[in-house]
């Protein structure tokens, strides 16, 4: 398929804003009615949101004749509403997870349960977005989220308000007929989160999105993402190597170490909204980096 394909249903393979499921219907989860005065809705209710557990989970893959395990064995759960980070360094097996956890790869092995109920990797509704946006060039900003919503199904009377919806939610509706190649870096990926949003997804996928701009464009568009997730409510689900970064966007942060072991689990508590370089964040992110350095020094054989 495609790297431009926007939207399937389960079992194909997906893109920036490919959900794997049934096409949604009519109705969105935009947040119109979500209380964004406090520092967020979603910890007001989090208490009664449903978990999504993940015991066992196991990938391996064939090298020659023999096979590298990538993870094994990882257990953890996600409150759905939630900001989770998974961190680790270049290769670890972050982007796997990822991609086991949503059914792109299969896994070789565990459980996934939802609220105590066991279900398929990539059984949610879901949208995914890269480190590129993969956006159409023939296409106006506008057509490249209509893409998603046609390849879903969405009735062609609701997509013209929720093109408009999205976009004005990352601040490019007065660039809704322009090209891509109109836009900074920075404004296709907003349009690549516009485009994966409109399709109404339960769980967002995020691929170290910001890893290929700049830092202050990126720095822009945390604050930016941060404002979203708070006034949609989604789960998102956030690879990056960049420890600042997870501390900043998460709720919590998994943490895998170089031979794909989850060895730590990280809340945040710092409330919201946060402010880049606020002590609390620094001294919750001084003391991840210190436990992480101290268990890659730790010897094997003592563990």
């Amino acid at each position: 398929m495609s790297d431009a394909t926007s939207g399937t249903t389960r079992m194909s393979q997906s893109d920036d804003s490919t959900p794997r499921t049934e096409p949604v219907d009519d109705a969105t989860n935009s947040g119109e009615d979500t209380n964004t005065d406090d520092a967020t809705a979603n910890d007001e209710s989090a208490g009664q949101r449903a978990t999504i557990e993940f015991s066992g989970l196991e990938k391996s893959f064939a090298d020659g004749e023999e096979t590298f395990t990538v993870f094994e064995g990882l257990d953890f759960e996600i409150t759905e509403g939630s900001f989770t980070s998974i961190m680790g360094p270049s290769g670890c097996g972050k982007s796997t997870l990822l991609n086991v956890i949503s059914g792109l790869i299969p896994p070789d092995g565990g459980e996934i349960r939802r609220d105590g109920t066991v279900i398929e990797p990539g059984e949610f509704f879901y949208s995914y977005v890269f480190q590129e946006p993969r956006l159409l060039d023939w296409l106006t900003i506008g057509e490249n989220v209509r893409f998603a919503l046609r390849a879903q199904d969405v009735p062609p009377e609701d997509q013209s308000g929720r093109i408009y919806r999205y976009l004005e939610l990352v601040g490019l509706e007065e660039e809704i007929d322009s090209y891509p190649q109109q836009l900074s870096g920075g404004m296709r990926q907003r349009v690549g989160i516009a485009r994966a949003l409109a399709v109404d997804p339960e769980i967002l996928f995020m691929d170290e999105p910001f890893s290929s701009l700049d830092e202050f464009t990126a720095k822009e568009l945390r604050q930016d993402l941060l404002e979203i997730w708070k006034q949609t409510g989604k789960t998102i689900i956030f690879v990056t190597h960049n420890s600042s970064e997870a501390v900043f966007l998460s709720d919590s942060i998994l943490i895998l170490d170089d031979n794909g072991e989850l060895f730590d689990h990280v809340s945040v508590d710092a409330p919201r909204p946060r402010t880049i370089g606020d002590e609390g964040l620094l001294e919750t992110e001084s003391a991840m980096m210190e436990g992480f350095f101290a268990h890659l020094d730790t010897d094997p054989d003592e563990s």
